[in-house]
């Protein structure tokens, strides 16, 4: 879209005196969402069911609704404000017709080279995984601001996870009205989908790679866990574990016994001191 473009409206034409702003909301979002922190954007972040390190976007879908507030990885309605509250302890199932997420019956092999099985467990009887909600967003995307059919759990206190089979799972159909995303023509979210403070909650630990915790290695491009590297003589490159308590120029590998690196519990009570920041090139302790 440029400024030439007669179906820009004029108060989002470009300023004439050589100052370039964006001129439609991708490319706002991409500048910078207005009101957040300037390193949450979108294509910073890890769009999975694990949330990145720069804001957690999943808390996006809890309040999409209009009258209720979800658990954003499951669907449990958690509150319901009055004339909603017989959803309340329900579990959101599908809207507009669609299935919500990829709620998938988990199977797989037990034993290395096992058949695949169901899944099931005491916690998840069901063996429901629910996986990518995001994506729903881009199915009704097209309808905020209107009514949606939405089919509730049949039951209330609906704890177990429950497996959707369209036609036959039994449900309660709402219709509910989906909340408009941005405020008016900005970047900025409709701040009645977000309190203060829930996009960069439920995050992980400030220190965190999550190379141990999700064992997905999506860290590896921008939080190497090979830090303070230098080259060598040799042409071999020397630095450390993110984990090593002392710069040795040697690599440690990940060991959760090795009494050479920090744990995770460590990390916890006191990663402000035990991790090193680096402050003009030296480690903090020697500034």
């Amino acid at each position: 879209m440029s400024a030439n473009d007669p179906n820009v409206p004029k108060d989002r034409e470009q300023p004439g005196n050589g100052e370039i702003r964006a001129s439609n909301l991708t490319a706002q979002i991409h500048h910078r969402g207005v009101g957040n922190p300037a390193s949450a954007l979108p294509r910073t972040a890890i769009s999975n069911c694990f949330p990145g390190l720069e804001f957690d976007f999943r808390n996006f879908w809890r309040r999409a609704f209009v009258g209720i507030t979800l658990v954003e990885n499951n669907n449990y309605v958690v509150d319901a404000e009055p004339g909603y509250e017989h959803l309340k302890t329900r579990r959101l199932l599908s809207f507009d017709g669609h299935k919500v997420g990829t709620m998938v019956l988990t199977k797989g092999p037990v034993l290395p080279g096992g058949d695949p099985v169901t899944l099931a467990s005491q916690p998840n009887p069901n063996a429901v995984s629910f996986m990518e909600w995001s994506n729903s967003i881009a199915r009704i995307v097209h309808l905020q601001g209107k009514p949606v059919e939405c089919e509730f759990t049949a039951h209330e206190n609906a704890l177990e996870e429950v497996y959707y089979d369209h036609g036959k799972t039994e449900t309660l159909k709402v219709t509910l009205t989906l909340r408009h995303f941005f405020e008016g023509d900005t970047a900025s979210f409709n701040p009645e989908m977000l309190k203060p403070g829930e996009l960069t909650q439920g995050l992980c630990a400030p220190w965190q790679n999550d190379y141990r915790e999700c064992a997905c290695y999506y860290w590896a491009a921008s939080r190497p866990d090979f830090v303070n590297v230098e080259p060598g003589d040799d042409g071999l490159a020397r630095g450390d574990m993110w984990l090593s308590k002392r710069r040795t120029g040697t690599y440690v590998p990940d060991n959760r016994v090795d009494t050479r690196l920090w744990s995770y519990d460590d990390l916890f009570r006191s990663w402000q001191e035990d991790l090193q920041f680096v402050i003009r090139g030296k480690d903090a302790d020697e500034t």
